[in-house]
């Protein structure tokens, strides 16, 4: 099944809404029920499938979304649920036809921001939406975690970085082996150095727009490239292991958020026995589904991108460390040597002892 193709009517300033409803004439009625815009909404997507629904919140990350209850194949409270557990931080308000005492305690328990009945009351959405704007206001950003483990983040002269941080609303990391290749900045951008073990030259990219920013970096052969975020001081930990990943397993992170958020996924778990029905099912999806939505966003089909990601870090690993072939090819997830070897070949051109000489 194809992805739909989303109008949105993004405002400025406004907070960006999500409509689901199985029923056309349920929808049509919430969007027209007040004047959502004077409210400060700004509608950017109704639906009518669930499934589609979760995967463009999954990608646009909105502010509120509206959802009946009642829907074929996954329920409101099962959409909720799955978007707690994949840490969207929008604000849910339930929707039914009928007063449901079940779902409204389920609502309370997932914490909803309210909870409506059709046919819409003006004066009741209002309300809604006052509350709406209330929760809205007094949000916080929840925390990021660190990362760990190796490669090494160390920052030269951060603290006269505060500045740049101040000046500009996000950015992206970029590594690349060659300690003396050069990178010249381009329009929007400041590029500030910084060293990475293991890595030869690394700039971090600040912009006020750094998806666009992204999108016009002028040199991505041979360089690793993070994915654009947002509060860049707070996500470098997070910036260093998307560009590292990207570095050493030769590709390029999907302009789609979702799709990139699945990247680093599968990159961090090489490691495991990655079976493509439980991955979907990870990302509460139905196989085909989920093989359209990432061969879309990465230009290539999942299970051809594990294939590369093993082999490319797996190469990487061969020339940096010491450790046995065997031992190599099981770290990246593969139990049988043979074929290890075979696929190796096949992506490298060499075989893995040859790598290693």
């Amino acid at each position: 099944m194809l992805l739909p193709e989303i109008k949105e009517r993004k405002v400025k300033g406004m907070w960006r809404t999500v409509m689901i409803d199985d029923e056309p004439w349920a929808l049509e009625g919430l969007a027209e029920v007040i004047d959502w815009q004077a409210a400060g909404f700004s509608i950017e997507g109704r639906f009518t499938d669930p499934q589609e629904a979760f995967a463009f919140l999954c990608e646009n990350q909105p502010d509120v979304v509206f959802t009946d209850i009642r829907m074929p194949g996954i329920s409101g409270v099962e959409l909720i649920s799955m978007a707690r557990q994949r840490g969207i931080g929008c604000e849910f308000v339930l929707i039914s036809a009928y007063e449901d005492f079940k779902a409204a305690q389920q609502a309370i328990l997932l914490d909803v921001c309210g909870y409506v009945l059709k046919p819409y009351d003006p004066e009741e959405i209002g309300k809604v939406a006052g509350i709406l704007r209330k929760h809205l206001k007094g949000r916080n950003a929840l925390p990021q975690l660190d990362w760990q483990d190796p490669p090494e983040l160390t920052l030269k002269k951060a603290a006269a970085w505060e500045k740049e941080f101040r000046r500009y609303t996000g950015g992206f990391l970029c590594l690349h082996e060659d300690p003396d290749i050069s990178l010249e900045p381009w329009e929007g951008v400041q590029l500030l150095p910084l060293s990475v073990k293991g890595a030869g030259k690394s700039f971090l990219v600040l912009s006020n727009d750094a998806r666009s920013a992204l999108a016009a970096f002028p040199c991505r052969e041979g360089w690793g490239v993070s994915q654009a975020h947002a509060s860049v001081e707070e996500n470098l930990p997070v910036l260093l292991k998307e560009a590292w990943y990207a570095l050493q397993c030769r590709f390029h992170f999907s302009a789609k958020d979702l799709v990139g958020e699945i990247q680093l996924y599968l990159c961090e778990n090489m490691g495991e026995d990655l079976i493509l029905g439980q991955i979907a099912q990870h990302y509460h999806f139905s196989e085909p589904y989920f093989c359209v939505l990432f061969k879309r966003g990465a230009g290539v089909p999942v299970m051809r991108f594990i294939q590369l990601v093993r082999v490319n870090y797996a190469a990487y690993l061969i020339r940096a460390t010491d450790k046995r072939l065997q031992e190599i090819s099981e770290q990246v997830g593969f139990n049988n040597y043979s074929y290890f070897g075979k696929l190796f070949k096949k992506y490298q051109g060499i075989t893995p002892e040859s790598c290693r000489e």
